[in-house]
């Protein structure tokens, strides 16, 4: 009984052993047949050049959106955007899982073309060959852009140095990427663009359009006949199809029509500096229209020049010829765009340096009217001005003339000559005598002078500042304080305003020497043709020592009286 029971067990571990296998087994081949799989699509093998078809890459498994490389299909083909979505069902109890990517392709160039294999994870999807062919619908995604480009310019007779505006415009009904507008060009002609781009919104037939406008200048340099090419317009747009929920990239390369031009020389009788433009303008204003002036004082003349179509840097140099009687500080010119025209000003001051009647220059520009292609000069008159002398500058002190007779002359002979003029021992005698009383006499009148001045000194200390007086030096300080503020802010025209109105009469012909060299040496810094940076330090001290004196207020002339008046009560 008992070797029964063993000999049962014992089949029944075996039967169980192969049961485990089995079950093994099974369940082995089981994954291996639902192991995720990849698949991939196309909605179309034969396509035209640019014509967009789709690929649909599946798995059944959910899986990172980055796992699908599509980098392999950018060589031949152009990849718009990509879609990913992941998917789960439920089916009598049993989960199904899947993700799915949906590109949107369009081969570059006609051809045989593979799709390669994807592989993700450890499953691979199988390679697809796609026939591209050059079929008339295959430029129809480019044709059907909602783009324009169009460029125009006013005149297409030009001559030798004149400049044109050419005016760009976009009109864009599609997204554009990496978009990059390419100026117009041409042999013999210089290009430059103008400003910056303008750019508004519209709506044309229903449908909305960003507008660009962008301005060239178009200079000629040399004549004959010449061809501008148009402006062309490059980069990528985005285009979606009205039966797909996906777009593409379509590459974009529009330009815009080419234009003939027909480029003048310069005529042979031409004399002068050529300036070819269709309008010129020359002005000039003063900041003084009185003729009567004084020396030393200044005047401001400035010259505007406008010259249409034509660039700043063919714009000419204002150059006068001013006389010596007068110093000349020019600023350098100023440059601005006033629409169409370029524009110099030019600021120049004037400080006559001696009295008399002088007369400034006129200003003539020789130009050639390149709309009815001829010569015209334009000119701004000049100015005489009758300057009259500083009264308030120091009068230097004079010498008396000396003789220097020339070669072969003799001295004058005096018309009176002195008795002793022939006695030297008689001179030598009445020296001597006369030099030794003149110390002990000059001692004793320098004695009494400066007696008469202490009490003369005393008196003034005890008399009260008049009105007037106080006045006059409120206004001197106010000036000096005027003139001061000037110098500290750098203003040198009103530095120079303030230094002519000061009254300079308590100057010593020293320090007024000193202060009428550095007040030059401003100006000179400031507006001669080679302007330099000045130190303000040193006029400055020259101010700051002259205020820092006691200017003791001007009182009345009367002065008591030496002696004191006895009272009348006290006279007995």
């Amino acid at each position: 009984m008992h070797s029964k029971y063993v000999t049962f067990l014992s089949a029944f571990c075996r039967t169980k052993l192969w049961l485990s296998a089995v079950l093994l087994i099974g369940s082995l081949l089981s994954y291996s047949a639902y192991a995720a799989q990849v698949v991939a699509t196309v909605s179309s093998n034969q396509v035209g050049v640019n014509e967009i078809f789709e690929l649909t890459v599946s798995i059944d498994d959910n899986v990172s959106a980055s796992a699908l490389d599509l980098s392999p299909l950018k060589n031949d083909f152009i990849v718009g955007t990509t879609s990913t979505r992941s998917m789960n069902r439920f089916i009598n109890g049993s989960v199904s899982r899947q993700t799915q990517w949906q590109v949107s392709l369009a081969a570059k160039a006609k051809g045989d073309f593979t799709i390669p294999a994807f592989r993700i994870g450890a499953s691979t999807s199988d390679p697809i060959r796609i026939e591209v062919s050059d079929h008339p619908d295959a430029a129809a995604s480019t044709t059907d852009l909602a783009i324009e480009v169009s460029g125009r310019m006013d005149k297409n007779r030009l001559y030798v140095g004149e400049s044109q505006i050419y005016m760009v415009q976009i009109k864009l009904g599609e997204h554009m990427e990496k978009a990059s507008l390419l100026a117009p060009q041409g042999e013999g002609l210089e290009v430059v663009q103008v400003g910056d781009d303008h750019q508004a919104d519209t709506v044309l037939n229903g449908r909305r359009y960003t507008i660009i406008n962008r301005k060239y200048r178009v200079t000629a340099t040399k004549p004959g006949n010449i061809t501008l090419q148009g402006a062309k317009l490059t980069g990528t747009a985005f285009k979606s199809d009205s039966s797909r929920r996906f777009g593409m990239r379509i590459p974009v390369n529009i330009q815009a029509e080419p234009m003939p031009l027909t480029v003048l020389a310069e005529p042979d009788d031409y004399k002068g500096l050529w300036l070819p433009t269709a309008d010129l303008q020359l002005e000039q204003t003063w900041n003084k229209d009185e003729p009567h002036i004084k020396v030393g004082e200044p005047v401001s003349r400035t010259l505007t020049l406008k010259m249409k179509g034509t660039p700043q840097s063919n714009l000419p140099d204002l150059s006068l010829t001013y006389p010596d009687s007068v110093r000349v500080y020019s600023e350098k010119p100023v440059y601005k765009q006033e629409n169409d025209y370029s524009v110099m000003t030019l600021k120049q001051v004037i400080i006559p340096r001696q009295s008399g009647t002088i007369t400034l220059p006129s200003l003539k520009v020789n130009w050639w009217n390149t709309d009815k292609g001829e010569k015209v000069i334009s000119q701004v008159e000049g100015k005489v001005l009758q300057v009259q002398p500083d009264t308030t500058a120091g009068i230097p002190a004079t010498t008396p003339p000396t003789y220097e007779p020339s070669d072969g002359a003799s001295q004058p002979e005096l018309s009176n000559p002195p008795n002793n003029i022939d006695n030297p021992a008689a001179v030598n005698q009445q020296l001597q005598g006369v030099s030794a009383w003149w110390p002990w006499l000059t001692l004793v009148v320098t004695l009494l002078w400066l007696v008469t001045l202490l009490m003369w000194l005393r008196s003034r200390q005890q008399l009260p500042q008049s009105p007037e007086s106080v006045s006059s030096a409120s206004a001197s300080s106010s000036v000096t304080d005027k003139l001061i503020a000037a110098v500290k802010a750098c203003q040198p025209m009103q530095v120079q305003a303030c230094y002519n109105a000061w009254d300079k009469s308590h100057l010593t012909a020293e320090h007024r020497q000193q202060l009428d060299q550095a007040i030059s040496a401003m100006m000179a810094a400031y507006y001669s043709q080679s302007p330099q940076a000045w130190d303000k330090s040193h006029l400055l001290a020259l101010l700051q020592r002259q205020k820092e004196k006691p200017q003791k207020p001007r009182t009345d002339n009367r002065l008591e009286p030496l002696v004191p008046e006895i009272p009348a009560a006290d006279r007995k």
